[in-house]
């Protein structure tokens, strides 16, 4: 997640900015003001005063606040999965080396951006379900693949139950570890052992 200071635009001169980076710039304001202050009482006219836009500029993109935090989480979901759609999708690799990797890679971007998370998920209602769908998605497939390739072996516990497990559990660590390497090898150790991961 790029976050960036104030630019000390004037509105006139932002304005002038093409559509995209204009609405990355309010995106990229609104997340230094998560990390900084909290969302909660964030207002539309802090966020237009922090991107260095004027306040009906950001309405030309967000319709509201709340579509405004929406994007943003959407935004931060967007980083987490890129890399493990790569990984899960790297027939190279073997099933239980692709979990592993998922896992790593999700908890180095909580670890990096930890204060922003906080933020975007824990501090202001999440307004779709669609980015948990495809994390629960990705991992429910990975699930299915280890065992199908008889590298994985879940029991008589459904997946579905394992993947709520799993999704829910991993958090814990990545807020009250204190030590990233060493957090990253117990979560890959409990993600293995659930799934019934062999040697």
């Amino acid at each position: 997640m790029r976050v960036m200071t104030n630019t000390g635009d004037t509105p006139t001169e932002a304005r002038y900015r093409p559509a995209e980076v204009r609405r990355q710039q309010i995106l990229d304001a609104a997340a230094q003001l998560a990390t900084s202050d909290g969302l909660e009482d964030t207002s539309i006219a802090r966020v237009a005063a922090a991107a260095g836009v004027a306040k009906g500029s950001i309405y030309l993109h967000f319709a509201s606040r709340d579509e405004l935090i929406a994007a943003l989480q959407a935004q931060v979901w967007a980083e987490m999965m890129e890399e493990p759609r790569l990984i899960a999708a790297d027939d190279d690799l073997r099933w239980v080396e692709r979990l592993d990797s998922v896992v790593e890679h999700w908890i180095r971007y909580e670890f990096d951006h930890h204060e922003l998370y906080h933020a975007v998920f824990h501090t202001v209602a999440t307004h779709t379900e669609e980015p948990w769908y495809e994390a629960r998605t990705l991992l429910s497939q990975l699930i299915a693949g280890g065992a199908e390739a008889e590298e994985f072996d879940p029991g008589i516990v459904d997946i579905d139950v394992i993947v709520e497990f799993l999704l829910h559990g991993y958090v814990g660590p990545c807020f009250h570890h204190t030590e990233i390497e060493a957090a990253i090898v117990d979560v890959q150790h409990l993600f293995r052992r659930t799934v019934g991961a062999s040697d």
